[in-house]
């Protein structure tokens, strides 16, 4: 039975320990003193035990996992917290707070060698996310595989080899649904501009960008091979292609991306 600490339990660590809860080779334990009162009503009836504050001394040698999940801004009051338990000898310390690396992981917890960062992302609250690893040469293969079961619970997982790719995939797919929520926004305006209702344009949008997602997937096609057999030549959908380009969408997209990876650097080096 591995015992596992989850501290800080926000949107992202609900989505979490809800599709953890019916793991039988797991026990969860869940320190948040803000949300409390919000996950002890939650959580009701199930076998999670919830804190307020960090664990004793005794029970923290109990637990073979710790993943931490606050803020960036509070990663270094909340770590203080733990910086001098003893600790199962072969614990492993996970974390998904953006930009932290493991360095600040190794300094701020001296009693563990085994550190793990994990970028999920939003869909995991509907068990469709992706998330991705990125370790230090100590983590055990008996570890990893615990890290990945806990985390296929919530959609893929993908092994990075070094820090800045994990950085990288911050922006990618960690941000990644807060540009494509903004851009299904921007495609509902510009529909209803169009005169269709709201319901309307939801329907047109989500509708087309699923089936799209879908068709790519099945079919195995490149998606720039499906856009040309769209985009028929003097056609509407040319003629759109067009516009975006020479509105340089990849660019955009490239200086989007860019944006978030540079702010995860940032998030990096404060308090180190």
């Amino acid at each position: 039975m591995s015992k596992v600490l989850l501290v800080g339990c926000g949107h992202m660590g609900t989505a979490l320990i809800m599709s953890w809860l019916n793991l039988k080779s797991y026990t969860f334990t869940i320190v948040d003193p803000y949300n409390f009162n919000k996950l002890k009503k939650l959580l009701k009836n199930k076998k999670i035990n919830i804190l307020k504050k960090a664990p004793t001394q005794k029970e923290m040698r109990a637990f073979n996992i710790i993943i931490f999940a606050v803020k960036p801004q509070s990663a270094n009051d909340v770590l203080s917290e733990y910086k001098n338990f003893e600790l199962n000898k072969n614990i492993v310390i996970g974390s998904i707070i953006a930009g932290k690396k493991i360095n600040f992981f190794k300094n701020k917890i001296r009693n563990a060698n085994q550190f793990v960062r994990i970028m999920p992302n939003m869909p995991a609250l509907v068990r469709k996310g992706i998330s991705c690893f990125v370790s230090n040469s100590n983590l055990s293969s008996s570890n990893k595989k615990k890290l990945n079961e806990l985390f296929l619970k919530v959609g893929k997982t993908v092994w990075l080899k070094n820090e800045s790719q994990i950085d990288k995939a911050t922006a990618v797919s960690g941000s990644g649904p807060g540009y494509i929520f903004t851009l299904i926004h921007g495609f509902e305006k510009a529909a209803k501009k169009l005169g269709f209702s709201k319901k309307q344009a939801r329907d047109l949008i989500t509708s087309t960008i699923l089936g799209s997602i879908s068709l790519m997937q099945e079919t195995k096609k490149e998606p720039q091979e499906l856009a040309k057999q769209i985009a028929v030549k003097g056609g509407t959908t040319e003629a759109g292609i067009n516009n975006l380009k020479n509105n340089k969408i990849d660019k955009i997209i490239l200086t989007t991306f860019k944006s978030a990876y540079e702010r995860a650097k940032i998030l990096g080096k404060k308090n180190q």
